[in-house]
């Protein structure tokens, strides 16, 4: 049988100009193990992923034009892929999930997406916090007791606080 993939390489007068090309000619389908996935995307229910595990005996191996003639028509749409909270929790018992830590997963999840949430609200919030953490540095250099003169040279110590009020435009 031939190799899934075929890589070749054509150079042309030009050394520098190198096209490559590649080609499949094998689709090579496995069965993967579900799992109780992390994923805060999911809006309702547990979130199901792939894990590592699959079964090499079960692996089917199909020449390419094969595969894409029957997905030709079996193309489906991102609704009709969704799979109902319903049925991600069943797939879960049956691969031996027990309601306690699919539940538990479910909380976290949760609580990702909620402190997402507050973390996309304050974004808005990023370019004030920003120049405010700037003007503490800068101002920071006019604290009693800290040396304003270049080279480490001492300067008087200032008796009373220095205080600084910091506006700015459009605020």
């Amino acid at each position: 049988m031939m190799s899934p993939i075929h890589e070749s390489c054509s150079q042309d007068t030009d050394p520098t100009s190198l096209t490559r090309r590649i080609s499949f000619d094998v689709v090579e389908i496995r069965e993967y193990n579900r799992i109780l996935s992390d994923n805060p995307a999911t809006t309702n229910g547990p979130p199901v992923g792939l894990g590592w595990e699959y079964s090499p005996e079960d692996t089917v191996r199909i020449d390419l034009e094969t595969y894409e003639s029957y997905q030709s028509n079996a193309r489906r749409s991102k609704r009709q892929l969704a799979i109902p909270s319903e049925v991600r929790q069943d797939m879960l018992l049956a691969e031996g999930y027990s309601i306690g830590e699919i539940a538990k997963t479910v909380r976290e999840i949760r609580k990702i997406r909620e402190r997402r949430n507050i973390s996309f609200h304050h974004m808005k919030y990023d370019p004030i916090a920003e120049r405010v953490e700037t003007l503490k540095r800068g101002v920071k250099c006019f604290v009693p007791g800290k040396s304003l003169l270049p080279g480490g040279m001492k300067s008087k110590k200032l008796e009373s606080p220095v205080l600084v009020q910091v506006t700015s435009k459009g605020a």
